[in-house]
C-alpha cells in the first residue's frame, strides 16, 4: 500500500483534530471502508483517551507525535479492512459499549431486536428466566439484562474464549450476579444452571452462513466458529427449533436472528414442529427480514 500524506510525511506538519478527522475519513472512503468519518473518529477517540462526542469540544487540539504514529498504524489496518471494532476493543450495542475481540462476532444493530422484543416479554413475566445461545460477547444478554433488571439470564457459547469476553462485560455493566456466562453447544443448559428452567424466553444469533457463501473481506476477520453452519446454513437453526421446545414454558417465546435470504426456510422449520405458533419475521432497519419470533403453544 503507498502511504498517504499523513502517514509518510507529516513530521513538518501540525495536525488538528479536525484536519485528522477529515483527511482521515476521504481516505478510508477511497479504501472502500463503510461509515469513515465514524470509524476515523472512532480510532482517533481511541489515541486521545477520549469518547467520541468529545472530539468536538477538541478540534483545535494538535495531537502530538507519538498519538500521531499511533494514529496513522490504526488507520493503515482500518484501510485495509482490519474492523475498527478489534482495532479499539470495543462496540457500541443498544447504548453500552461492548468489549469485543477477535474471538467474538462484532455486535451488530440487527441483533438490537432481540433485546427489543426479550425486553418485552421478560417484563411481563413474574419470575423472569432467559437463554441466550451463541452469546458471543454477551451484548445480547447483557444489554437486556441492564433494560430487564428482574430477569436471570444464562448466556453460553461454545468457544471458551468468547465466554470470557461475554463475563467481562457482564462484570463492566454490573450485572454479572445476574448473567451466568457457561460453555456449551446451543441449547444444551449445563447442570448448574438448570434451576432456571422452563426459560420465558430463548433468545440466538447463531451460525447461519452456508459454508460455500461469499463474505465481505471485513466479515473474514471474524471467528469462523461463529459464522458458518454448514452447507445450507440453516443447520443450527433447525437444531434450536428442535431443542427449544423442550426448554420454553408454554408462552414462551423463542427469537432468533437468521439470515436476510432464510426467512421463508425459517417458516417452514418452525411449521414443521407441533410446539411452535406462526413465526413473526421482523425486518431490519434496511428493511431486510432478519428477526423470526415464534411463542410456544404447548
Amino acid at each position: 500500500m503507498v502511504l498517504p500524506p499523513l502517514m509518510a510525511d507529516s513530521a513538518g506538519k501540525s495536525w488538528t483534530v479536525l484536519e485528522l478527522i477529515n483527511w482521515t475519513k476521504g481516505y478510508l472512503s477511497r479504501a472502500g471502508v463503510e461509515d469513515a468519518r465514524l470509524a476515523a473518529e472512532v480510532l482517533l477517540a481511541h489515541v486521545l483517551g477520549c469518547e467520541r462526542i468529545e472530539l468536538y469540544a477538541r478540534f483545535d487540539r494538535l495531537p502530538d507525535e507519538h498519538q500521531l504514529a499511533e494514529y496513522r498504524e490504526l488507520i493503515r489496518r482500518a484501510a485495509a479492512q482490519e474492523p475498527v471494532a478489534y482495532l479499539v476493543g470495543r462496540k457500541e450495542f443498544y447504548s453500552l459499549s461492548m468489549q469485543v475481540t477477535p474471538d467474538v462476532l462484532i455486535p451488530r444493530p440487527e441483533s438490537e431486536i432481540l433485546v427489543d422484543h426479550a425486553v418485552r416479554f421478560l417484563n411481563a413475566s413474574e419470575r423472569p428466566r432467559m437463554l441466550d445461545a451463541c452469546t458471543g460477547c454477551g451484548c445480547v444478554a447483557v444489554a437486556t439484562s441492564v433494560n430487564s433488571p428482574r430477569t436471570t439470564i444464562l448466556a453460553t457459547d461454545i468457544s471458551e474464549e468468547a465466554v470470557v469476553v461475554a463475563a467481562g462485560n457482564a462484570e463492566l455493566h454490573g450485572v454479572a450476579e445476574r448473567v451466568r456466562c457457561r460453555v456449551a453447544d446451543l441449547l444444551d443448559v449445563p447442570q448448574d444452571c438448570r434451576d432456571l428452567l422452563p426459560f420465558d424466553v430463548i433468545t440466538a444469533n447463531p451460525p447461519y452462513v452456508a459454508d460455500d457463501e461469499p463474505v465481505a473481506e471485513t466479515v473474514s476477520y471474524e471467528p469462523g466458529i461463529a459464522l458458518y453452519a454448514g452447507k445450507t446454513g440453516l443447520e443450527f437453526i433447525r437444531r434450536i427449533v428442535a431443542q427449544a421446545s423442550g426448554l420454553l414454558r408454554p408462552g414462551g417465546a423463542l427469537i432468533m436472528e437468521v439470515g436476510f435470504s432464510q426467512a421463508d426456510d425459517v417458516r417452514d422449520i418452525i411449521a414443521e414442529s407441533e410446539y411452535f405458533d406462526e413465526p413473526q419475521i421482523l425486518h431490519d432497519r434496511q428493511d431486510l427480514e432478519r428477526t423470526a419470533v415464534t411463542i410456544r403453544i404447548r
